[in-house]
């Protein structure tokens, strides 16, 4: 291994990671989310780095939602098993396990009862502030890694 073709391998890694990034931030609109409208099967509530999830039952099918980045949002302390809800959902694209864990969605509004408990407002809202992060994040490693790409080749040249 040479040091420009280390370089080369880095910076392809950055474009790669840029990619998923882009393709994982296009998020659909509020009216072309899946609407869910079911009984819990089952509750897991997050926190402390686990996953906030509920098995939701909806025309003899269940299907795992979750919330984005494992928050519990107040008010889902409260939902039982056969309770009622009503979600917007999107389909989770990055499930590499689809085929064995089933499809898997993201909760973009949930309301129990009458009860808002996660609104889409305040989704977009979290969502939008993680992914501008994450962006700043991959740009710089992204011109970081064409920095080094740069350097490597001018290397080269010079030994030659």
């Amino acid at each position: 291994m040479t040091l420009l073709s280390v370089a080369g391998y880095l910076f392809l890694l950055a474009i790669a990671a840029k990619g998923i990034l882009i393709y994982g931030s296009h998020h659909p609109l509020k009216e072309n989310l899946v609407i869910v409208d079911g009984t819990v099967k089952k509750i897991r509530l997050g926190g402390n780095g686990k996953s906030t999830s509920f098995q939701i039952e909806s025309d003899s099918v269940t299907h795992v939602y979750s919330s984005y980045y494992g928050l519990v949002w107040p008010g889902m302390e409260h939902i039982r098993i056969d309770d009622w809800v009503h979600v917007l959902a999107e389909r989770n694209k990055l499930n590499r396990n689809e085929f064995i864990t089933g499809k898997r969605y993201y909760i973009w509004e949930l309301i129990h009862g009458d009860q808002v408990i996660v609104s889409y407002d305040d989704i977009r809202e979290l969502v939008n502030g993680k992914e501008e992060n994450l962006n700043k994040y991959s740009n710089g490693i992204l011109v970081v890694s064409a920095i080094f790409l740069l350097i490597a080749y001018a290397r080269k040249l010079n030994l030659k």
